[in-house]
């Protein structure tokens, strides 16, 4: 008598699920919701010409995002939200980096934030005629965002820290790590997520209550409201 067994199902990597919808995603990035839709479907230009997406999204009808996208589309926000950059020549530059890297992903990878930064600016820079300031602002600006960015052991993304204002700045109260709260950004080091405080808050509740209820010092129910708190249109 033979006995059948059965293969055990590959386990898939949380990163890879498509879990944000795209509002969601343009919240947690403070960038308009028709940016990233342009960023993930491209964007008609004028006359006949088609602008092709910088990012190939997890799930495509309904657009929805896996954590990887989330990170990519986080560093594309760093670049447009410190500066005033060319979304056309940045797709040259990341694809000069994944030619010279031999890079499937270049956002994700450990590759970029080493010397991928540099490939990145300089390419970008021949493209646009961006000065030696520019470059060096854009420069400090990726890696201090990129910094912010958790990595395996194998160098890829697992866990990132938003921000609002400054990369270099901002300190790390909110972080976003797809094996916790099905992704959504979390007070760091807790499973609170910022979102349901923010919403009480607004919804009446105190400060010192939310603290309690929750068993957080009241300066994270703070962090955490500041941070939900904060608009599209004051970036």
């Amino acid at each position: 008598m033979f006995t059948v067994r059965h293969a055990r199902p590959q386990r898939i990597d949380p990163r890879d699920e498509p879990v944000y919808q795209l509002a969601e995603a343009a919240h947690y990035l403070a960038l308009p919701r028709s940016t990233l839709s342009a960023w993930l479907q491209g964007q008609r230009l004028q006359g006949r010409k088609h602008a092709p997406a910088l990012i190939s999204p997890a799930q495509r009808k309904p657009v929805c995002l896996s954590f990887w996208n989330l990170v990519e589309l986080y560093v594309l926000a760093s670049m447009r939200r410190a500066h005033d950059v060319s979304m056309q020549r940045v797709r040259r530059a990341i694809a000069y980096v994944a030619r010279e890297k031999r890079l499937d992903r270049p956002l994700i990878e450990q590759d970029f934030l080493t010397d991928g930064v540099d490939l990145f600016v300089e390419e970008y820079a021949k493209l646009l005629n961006v000065s030696q300031s520019g470059q060096t602002a854009m420069r400090q600006t990726l890696e201090s965002s990129l910094k912010r960015i958790k990595r395996d052991e194998r160098g890829l993304a697992n866990r990132v820290f938003p921000w609002r204002h400054s990369p270099s700045d901002d300190p790390y109260d909110v972080e976003i790590d797809p094996t916790r709260c099905s992704g959504k950004p979390v007070l760091t080091g807790t499973g609170v997520v910022t979102g349901v405080l923010a919403e009480r808050f607004f919804a009446g509740d105190s400060i010192d209550a939310l603290a309690a209820d929750y068993g957080i010092a009241r300066e994270k129910v703070e962090a955490a409201v500041r941070w939900e708190g904060a608009s599209v249109a004051e970036h």
